[in-house]
């Protein structure tokens, strides 16, 4: 059985880095023989594309809607036992065949529909309890599938926000050295040298990006995977987690809204790039070469929304008890807002 903190062994964390990693065009349909009646976990219009590249008809199909964690807890229950669990779609129907998987005691096989979030090769769950996010158990999928002829029916700006779980690195690891230098953590220089190598390679790939090439996703998939491996061998997600993701996490639990989450991750970087004072400019560049959507206005996000997520970002950090960032050492406020805030569409 899943539980919020299970015992994660070496052994455990050995597997969970290397992953298995299947790429190709057309590739569902080879796999999916190998599936038998599976339980197929999915979002409307990405199964109406993968449904008929599937050899075989699964055994049944839910939609997910949502992952509050009493809705999927109830859902899961509801759900008819299968040998094979496989999610297809973006980071909320991978997030709940993992929680159905864990729950049940087995490997998911994971397709993901689009390239925004890295819950593909993660091996926590992303839940949520009163619009704030809870990352629980630990499953080892059986194997991430990546077909491109799925992946590219997508549209482009989904699959360019992979970038926000890899830029993302950038104001993390100068919130992890913050961290270290406070007393707080550790700060590893050869596991931040390797990480921040992804995100100079996210630059110089910036333009296949932006057009969604096969090697770009590709690419994303398998930088996903050893972000994640950096992060299981230091034993926390400071290598990609800080505060970008804290502001995200506090935009969505103050409108109560879901986003496209590497869109919203790319505003975080930007905005705490600027008050870190670390390269902003450089992160701007990135996202003008890769096309990723960050303005408010395409986020659907207005100016009084964002200031009001900036100005309670501390409030939120220490009654969340997130750990030490810029944040708490120079919280947003009224005096750097436009600053923070130029040059950003509304």
């Amino acid at each position: 059985m899943m539980n919020d903190h299970p015992e994660v062994t070496e052994a455990m964390k050995k597997k969970a880095m290397r992953p298995s990693l299947e790429f190709g065009r057309g590739i569902i349909r080879e796999m999916s023989a190998q599936w038998g009646e599976c339980l197929v976990i999915t979002q409307p219009p990405v199964w109406e594309a993968a449904q008929k590249m599937m050899v075989n008809k699964p055994a049944a199909v839910h939609f997910v809607k949502s992952m509050d964690r009493p809705v999927a807890e109830a859902a899961e229950k509801k759900l008819p036992p299968a040998e094979i669990i496989v999610g297809i779609g973006g980071g909320m129907a991978l997030d709940m065949a993992k929680y159905v998987a864990g729950k049940r005691g087995t490997a998911p096989v994971l397709v993901p529909g689009i390239a925004s979030v890295d819950a593909c090769v993660t091996n926590t769950i992303a839940v949520r309890d009163d619009n704030r996010v809870r990352y629980i158990g630990f499953v080892i999928p059986r194997a991430v599938v990546s077909d491109f002829t799925l992946m590219r029916k997508a549209p482009k700006h989904l699959n360019r926000a992979g970038v926000g779980d890899l830029l993302s690195i950038h104001t993390a690891l100068f919130d992890w050295k913050l961290a270290a230098e406070a007393g707080e953590v550790e700060f590893d220089q050869g596991t931040a040298d390797h990480a921040r190598e992804l995100v100079d390679v996210v630059e110089e790939a910036a333009l296949d990006i932006r057009d969604v090439t096969d090697d770009a996703l590709e690419f994303i998939i398998k930088a996903y995977a050893a972000e994640n491996a950096l992060c299981l061998r230091e034993g926390h997600s400071r290598p990609e987690e800080g505060s970008e993701h804290f502001f995200a996490y506090n935009v969505e639990h103050r409108t109560a809204r879901s986003f496209v989450h590497g869109e919203l991750v790319c505003l975080g970087v930007l905005i705490m790039a600027r008050l870190q004072e670390n390269q902003p400019g450089r992160i701007a560049g990135i996202f003008r070469n890769t096309g990723v959507r960050f303005h408010p206005r395409d986020l659907g996000l207005s100016r009084r929304e964002i200031e009001q997520a900036l100005l309670t970002l501390g409030d939120y950090v220490g009654s969340e008890g997130l750990f030490h960032t810029i944040i708490n050492e120079a919280p947003p406020g009224p005096e750097n807002m436009k600053t923070l805030l130029s040059g950003l569409k509304f």
